[in-house]
C-alpha cells in the first residue's frame, strides 16, 4: 500500500515537475537497509521511499527539483546519518522526553524536520519539528495519510511552481485538505 501510494506521489510530482523523479535517483535493491543502522526495524514508510529512490542531496540547485513538499527536501540516503545526528541533537537540546522512535524524513536548510514517529505503543504518525521549538506536532495521522494527503494536494492543485520555479502551495486549500484527511492532527487546526 505505501509503495503504491509513493509511486502515485512520484507520478503526480512528475506531471508538475517532469525531471523530479529522475533527480531523486533510483535506489538499489534493499536501499532502505542503510536506515537499519539508526532503527533496528526500518519503518514501512521509509522502506517504501528508500527502496524506490535515493533522495535529494543538499547540493541540488535546480529550484524545481529541490523540494519534496514546499519548503522541505527528501533527505538523501547518503546524508541520512548526519540528519539523524542533527535531529537527535535538537531533541536532546529541547529536552524531548516523549519516547518512541523519531526518525527524520524531510528537512529544510533551517534544520526543521518532517519526521516519522512511532510511539512506544506502536502508533505511527508523521510530525513537524521546528528547530526553534523542539516539539513534535502531528501533521499526518499515519504514514498512509501522509502519502494520501500529498497526492491529494497535487490532485486538487494545491501545489504549483512559483515564478522562480520553486514548489509552492495555496495555504488555505492546503489547510482545508490537510485537516479533512487528518482530523486528529493538531498541525492543521493551529
Amino acid at each position: 500500500m505505501l509503495t503504491h501510494k509513493f509511486q502515485e506521489f512520484l507520478e503526480l510530482s512528475a506531471q508538475l515537475r517532469p525531471g523530479y523523479t529522475a533527480s531523486l535517483g533510483k535506489a538499489p535493491a534493499g536501499g532502505s537497509a542503510a536506515i537499519s543502522e539508526y532503527a533496528p526495524e526500518v519503518p514501512p514508510l521509509l522502506q517504501a521511499i528508500y527502496d524506490t529512490v535515493l533522495g535529494t542531496g543538499s547540493s541540488e540547485e535546480d529550484p524545481s527539483l529541490v523540494e519534496f513538499i514546499p519548503g522541505y527536501r527528501l533527505i538523501h540516503i547518503r546524508e541520512y546519518g548526519q540528519e539523524v545526528a542533527l535531529l537527535s541533537g535538537i531533541l536532546q537540546e529541547k529536552g524531548y522526553a516523549g519516547g518512541g522512535v523519531v526518525l527524520p524524513l524531510l528537512t529544510n536548510y533551517g534544520s526543521d524536520f518532517i519526521c516519522y514517529y512511532r510511539s512506544e505503543d506502536g502508533v505511527e504518525r508523521v510530525c513537524d519539528l521546528l528547530h526553534d521549538y523542539g516539539d513534535l506536532v502531528t501533521m499526518y495521522d499515519s504514514p498512509e495519510k501522509f502519502l494520501e494527503t500529498l497526492c491529494e494536494f497535487y490532485k486538487q492543485e494545491v501545489y504549483f511552481l512559483d515564478e522562480e520555479g520553486y514548489l509552492d502551495c495555496d495555504l488555505v486549500t492546503e489547510g482545508e485538505v490537510g485537516a479533512a484527511l487528518n482530523p486528529d492532527a493538531k498541525y492543521w487546526s493551529e
